[in-house]
Order: C-alpha cells, then sequence, then structure tokens
C-alpha cells in the first residue's frame, strides 16, 4: 500500500531512531537528527521526500551547521547581495529578490553532503556501489522496492557519523568550503587567504558575487 511522504519519513524513522539515540542525536520536526557539539557545531541527518507524478522520490542529507560561524558569513553576503553592482535575474520582481535575499540570510549551513558516493570503496565501480547503496537518492512507487533499504538507512547512519566526525574543525572548512572558509581565514589575519579566494573563484559558478563578497570581506 502506497503512503504519504510524511508516512515514508516516519517509517525511516523508526527504523533509524534507535541508533541515532543511542549516539546522542535528538530527533527535531520529525525529520531531522541533530547533535549538538563542542564549537558551535551541530551535526543534522535530514531525510527529504516529496512525490512527484505518482512516485515518491527520497534524498538524505548531512549538514555541519555553526550559527556562530554563520553570522559574520552572512553578514558579508548581505553587503553582497544587497550591492547595487549585483546582477539578480532580470526577471525577478522587488518581491523576488527581496524573498531570496531574506531565505539566504537565514542560512546557518557551513557544509553539507547530498552526495554520498564519497563512501564509495577504494576501486569500486559505482554501479556496484548503487547497488548496495542506493538509499541517499532514489525513486521507488513502494519503499520495500529500494532493497535491503533497513539495511541501508542504518548504513546511512553509520555513514553520518564518520562524516560528522571528520569535517567539524576548522582545518576541514577551510580545505572544502567557499564562504566560511575566506571569513576564517580573514579572522586569522591569515596569508592563505588570497590563494583560497582564487581557488573559489575559480570553482565557483557566480563569480560575480564571489568577487563583491571578497571586495566587502577585505575592505
Amino acid at each position: 500500500m502506497k503512503k504519504s511522504s510524511k508516512e515514508i519519513i516516519e517509517t525511516i524513522v523508526d527504523v533509524i531512531n534507535p541508533f541515532f539515540i543511542n549516539n546522542e542525536f535528538s530527533l527535531r520536526n520529525k525529520r531531522f537528527f541533530e547533535l549538538d557539539v563542542d564549537g558551535g557545531y551541530k551535526y543534522q541527518y535530514e531525510i527529504v521526500t516529496s512525490k512527484n507524478k505518482g512516485y515518491f522520490s527520497l534524498s538524505l542529507r548531512l549538514n555541519l551547521l555553526n550559527k556562530s560561524l554563520m553570522c559574520p558569513v552572512n553578514n558579508v553576503l548581505e553587503k553582497t547581495l544587497k550591492d547595487e553592482r549585483y546582477k539578480h535575474p532580470p526577471n525577478w520582481s522587488d518581491k523576488d529578490i527581496e524573498d531570496s535575499i531574506k531565505s539566504r540570510l537565514s542560512n546557518s549551513t557551513v557544509a553539507s553532503l547530498s552526495d554520498w558516493r564519497r563512501f564509495k570503496d577504494d576501486n569500486e565501480p559505482l554501479d556496484e556501489f548503487r547497488k548496495r547503496f542506493s538509499i541517499w537518492m532514489c525513486v521507488f512507487d513502494e519503499l520495500d522496492e529500494v532493497v535491503n533499504w533497513r539495511v541501508q538507512v542504518i548504513k546511512s547512519a553509520n555513514y553520518s557519523l564518520n562524516w560528522f566526525s571528520s569535517v567539524s574543525n576548522e582545518d576541514w572548512i577551510i580545505e572544502n568550503t567557499f564562504y566560511p572558509s575566506l571569513v576564517i581565514l580573514k579572522m586569522k589575519d591569515d596569508d592563505r587567504i588570497l590563494s583560497k579566494y582564487k581557488d573559489v573563484f575559480l570553482k565557483s559558478r557566480d563569480k560575480q558575487e564571489v568577487e563583491l563578497f571578497f571586495e566587502h570581506l577585505v575592505s
């Protein structure tokens, strides 16, 4: 029998709740498992479902949150997005721009993981990885169509602890993020900030935004 997206989430939560509770996480808003740790960081395991054209779509996300770090990031980002030189989509109304800015400035996410291929074993073919672990992004009519889905979601919970343990430190953030890394380097008066800016600029799709962000950061 088909279930609603809400029921799909509840079914998954029932399976992994004991694991996360045992690791001191708390269930929030019925689809987030969260844990506050040192340094103002919060680990967040997120379950996302939707229904489209009669089938369900499921994705699992891992988020590293830190309000105190993202506050100065968002302060600089606000100056960037409100800079008269910033080019918003030409078909956006003033309300669209206002809503977009508000949404972006409310974000306390330092880093996220939605592509779980990083947990693929060395030399493991991608199709083999997907056979044993596809729950992180899949579609189905019935959850039981996903082979060994209970085993897979428990595996995802174990993988999440692996990721969380590696990301909540400044060295990882400097190496793997864009704006948070630049803000940390600026606060530390670290000489690496220019090379990091060049790296962020090359990798970013919105190069104008990166330029303006860096200008406001160092001014």
